[in-house]
């Protein structure tokens, strides 16, 4: 039999319930150019697959989630960043980064 102690002030004794800690969520958002860039990204990436079906499929996403990004109804996020560009077959960097004239080295911008 289990047999219930309370102190008589009807309290736990000791200090309670530990306070919980809340986490300090770094800012992870994109910036306004950022987002702009993943939109055409997810655009071309559209053009690429041939579909938003398959562009979803490739990145892991839903198709509502992938189409409000790229017609601008969401924000986009760095890990959807990170999955365009692995369905890309480019880095983060390239996929937000800066234009590049054509006649210039992507990774390193001099002239061929």
């Amino acid at each position: 039999m289990l047999t219930v102690v309370r102190s008589p002030s009807g309290e736990q004794e000791g200090e309670g319930a530990p306070a919980r800690r809340r986490r300090s969520i770094p800012c992870l958002s994109l910036t306004p150019t950022q987002r702009k860039r993943l939109r055409a990204a997810l655009r071309n990436l559209r053009s690429a697959y041939g579909s938003w079906s398959c562009v979803a499929e490739v990145m892991g996403l839903s198709v509502v989630a992938v189409e409000s990004i790229a017609n601008g109804r969401a924000p986009g996020s760095p890990a959807t960043a990170q999955r365009a560009a692995k369905a890309a077959g480019v880095t983060v960097e390239q996929l937000l980064g800066g234009l590049v004239a054509a006649d210039r080295c992507p990774s390193c911008g001099r002239s061929g």
